[in-house]
């Protein structure tokens, strides 16, 4: 003879609010990490919001120009490279060439006036052209 539980839908309830709080965990926890960057180049300092991209997903350069191009890349814990990775590149004759590439925690709290990285100065060698920018948490900037 096989006994039926008392509450047959009380599994499925557990499930639903499992999932439920799952979905809002991942919500939150990309909310908490999406980052503002702020970055300079030439003559103007623009910025950008970028929230957290899946672990096979490179999203497209922020900036791209005839000598520099600027990514930053943002991935949730626990996928490969979680945290903030910041890459300058140069282009000459054709060709893409990395200047500098910094990675930051996702948790890293500020460091002053210019957020989880500090203010941060590329100087692109063969023209001389300097790149700056510092990245905050959105939910503490200004609005």
């Amino acid at each position: 003879m096989q006994t039926r539980p008392a509450f047959p839908c009380l599994p499925r309830r557990w499930c639903a609010a499992l999932l439920a709080a799952a979905a809002t965990s991942l919500a939150l926890d990309a909310a908490a990490q999406t980052v503002r960057c702020h970055i300079g180049w030439a003559g103007a300092v623009r910025t950008f919001t970028i929230t957290p991209a899946p672990a096979d997903e490179t999203p497209p350069p922020l900036l791209e120009g005839a000598s520099l191009a600027v990514e930053v890349i943002n991935r949730l814990p626990p996928a490969p490279g979680a945290g903030v990775t910041v890459r300058t590149l140069g282009h000459w004759q054709g060709q893409a060439y990395l200047l500098h590439e910094a990675h930051y925690l996702p948790t890293q709290p500020a460091v002053g006036p210019h957020g989880f990285t500090g203010l941060q100065t590329v100087r692109e060698p063969t023209r001389g052209h300097l790149l700056s920018y510092w990245c905050e948490h959105a939910a503490a900037a200004p609005r």
